[in-house]
């Protein structure tokens, strides 16, 4: 639960303050490692605007994180409870920028669209680690009615004190929202279950990237709720200890539409990936609906 009070002071600074019991599952997950987290804590925002479209922001909170593994958990995970326990509490504090300066957020047609954020355990709690990314997007109108949109994601976290990146801080790729073609969160470092499942392990260091091309529906230029888009997605994660190596990219290209429905956004994708390898999982047709916050 989240209240934002976007005129907290008369030249416009923002606050928000959240509260929020928060469950991470990946047992469900085809390929990706198995282990489970509640989450409860809070927060406090101010946004500090500079001008129509850049912004900052800064945070502190508290969460306590309950963490459970399984047998099937990889022994990196086991570890990682033998070592700190299955209780992990966090004072945490974070630092943001963003400039957007697209036309529109439902059907954008050009712009940019920059997000930068700094997340880091403060001494004094159990976690000390530090996560930051970065999100640009550029779009460029091609025709009237089409627009081309390059976009990508870095990303870097690590520990310090003594203490690793937890695992549940990890970086993951694939899915909808990342490249397309491959199982949700399944690129990137990865091990084998008891059976010889391959299980991805996530990692601390990040790198995708996206080529889309937009257009309308066909028959449907007016109605801005369909959209289509052909695309070129490429990226990966990578483990502490390990060069981020263009080389290792995973690469794909195929369809896709996007549909802002009476029941919210919904987003249909088919890709058909490039230079994958034999351990990759791949999910050719893939769908999503919503977002997450």
């Amino acid at each position: 639960m989240t209240y934002f009070n976007p005129y907290w002071t008369e030249e416009g600074i923002g606050r928000s303050w959240s509260v929020y019991d928060r469950t991470m599952n990946t047992t469900m997950l085809t390929g990706v490692s198995p282990y489970m987290t509640r989450t409860i804590g809070g927060d406090v925002h101010l946004s500090v605007p500079l001008s129509e479209t850049n912004a900052y922001s800064v945070g502190v909170g508290f969460e306590s994180t309950a963490i459970t593994v399984v047998s099937d958990s990889p022994i990196q995970y086991l570890n990682f409870v033998n070592q700190f326990g299955d209780t992990a509490k966090t004072i945490k504090a974070d630092v943001g920028f963003s400039r957007d300066s697209r036309d529109s957020i439902i059907y954008p047609m050009k712009g940019l669209n920059q997000r930068y954020s700094l997340e880091v355990g403060l001494p004094g709690a159990d976690l000390k680690y530090y996560r930051a990314t970065l999100n640009e997007q550029w779009l460029n109108p091609i025709t009237h009615d089409t627009t081309l949109s390059l976009s990508g994601q870095l990303g870097y976290g690590d520990g310090y004190g003594g203490m690793p990146l937890p695992f549940f801080k990890n970086f993951f790729a694939g899915g909808v929202d990342s490249v397309r073609g491959y199982f949700t969160g399944s690129l990137g470092p990865h091990t084998f279950d008891i059976v010889g499942n391959t299980l991805n392990l996530g990692g601390n260091k990040l790198v995708t990237g996206s080529a889309e091309y937009l257009f309308p529906m066909p028959g449907m230029k007016n109605d801005h709720s369909f959209r289509l888009s052909t695309f070129f997605d490429a990226g990966n994660v990578y483990g502490p200890g390990e060069q981020i190596s263009f080389g290792e990219l995973r690469y794909s290209a195929g369809l896709a539409l996007s549909w802002y429905s009476p029941m919210g956004p919904l987003k249909f994708s088919y890709a058909v990936p490039i230079r994958a390898q034999p351990l990759d999982n791949i999910e050719r047709l893939q769908f999503q609906m919503g977002t997450t916050f």
